[in-house]
């Protein structure tokens, strides 16, 4: 019974698709990767409020810059086959799990950056 399903031709029917899950993550992880890292360096009220703005934008500039990147993509290799049109798929999961690794970094970096630089 189940072999009989179809996917649905309508792609853009605004459903949660794992790509969007996992932008989320990459948008969450500045965020988490900084809050340690300031517990850690001593905390302070001013560290944290310079912090977490700070980690906020770069979570926004990380997805725009996935979803732009990951659109162009994709909508460019809708002329190609299907096999190829797996493969770029692949290729942009890796993608997403990469800009999830940087903005753990970053976020990371930016508290330690806050943390030597503005007093508790």
């Amino acid at each position: 019974m189940l072999e009989n399903r179809t996917t649905p031709k309508n792609r853009e029917s605004g459903q949660v698709t794992l790509m969007h899950l996992l932008k989320l993550i990459a948008f969450c992880m500045p965020i988490a990767a900084a809050m340690p890292e300031l517990e850690h360096s001593g905390g302070g009220m001013l560290r944290y409020l310079v912090a977490v703005p700070s980690a906020l934008a770069l979570g926004v500039l990380i997805v725009s810059l996935d979803w732009k990147l990951g659109r162009t993509v994709w909508l460019r290799s809708q002329r190609y086959s299907k096999k190829a049109q797996n493969a770029i798929t692949i290729a942009l999961f890796v993608g997403e799990l990469l800009w999830i690794g940087i903005g753990g970094v970053s976020g990371f970096k930016v508290a330690a950056l806050i943390g030597q630089h503005v007093p508790r």
